[in-house]
């Protein structure tokens, strides 16, 4: 359990770079959000629990760099890595194609949520948060999934073939 912890954690970290220091890609100004689809891909693989405690954390590392609402990330990445472990759990296989459809899905989920607050606290423009915010970032994010869940299915098996050798888990 606990090179789980640290294997995930030190992927957050790389994600998290990505996503505040070295943004590859930027449209308006908005870039992908590596972690939002990294917890997407920890929810399908780890379930709702882990799902849900690395959106949270995730969440609060991106509310304290980029947002103008704090906590708002956090909660949103919270419930969407419950729900997601939740929907692979009983409707979705864990496959990339899946990932791909629960990212975009997440996405959009988020950054509507995001962008009405953004909207609500600074008086812009619904359309103009929609049109410069929220399709943007849909549209940068959906294709990180290339990258992420990759990464976190091969340290899942890692993880689980390491715990089943050890008698763990």
């Amino acid at each position: 359990m606990r090179k789980r912890i640290i294997g995930y954690s030190l992927v957050f970290i790389v994600f998290y770079l990505l996503d505040a220091v070295f943004v590859p890609i930027k449209i308006f100004g908005i870039g992908p959000c590596f972690l939002l689809s990294a917890v997407v891909s920890i929810a399908m693989v780890e379930k709702e629990r882990f799902g849900a405690i690395y959106g949270l954390v995730f969440g609060l590392f991106l509310d304290f760099t980029a947002s103008s609402v704090f906590g708002v990330n956090a909660v949103t990445f919270m419930i969407i890595g419950y729900l997601v472990g939740i929907t692979v759990y009983q409707k979705i296989s864990v496959s990339a194609v899946g990932a791909f459809f629960l990212t975009f899905v997440s996405t959009v989920a988020a950054e509507c949520i995001i962008g009405c607050l953004y909207a609500f606290f600074t008086s812009e423009l619904i359309n103009d948060v929609f049109i410069y915010i929220v399709f943007p970032k849909t549209v940068l994010t959906v294709p990180t999934v290339i990258i992420t869940y990759p990464i976190i299915r091969f340290m899942s098996k890692l993880f689980a073939r390491h715990e089943e050798r050890e008698g763990i888990w």
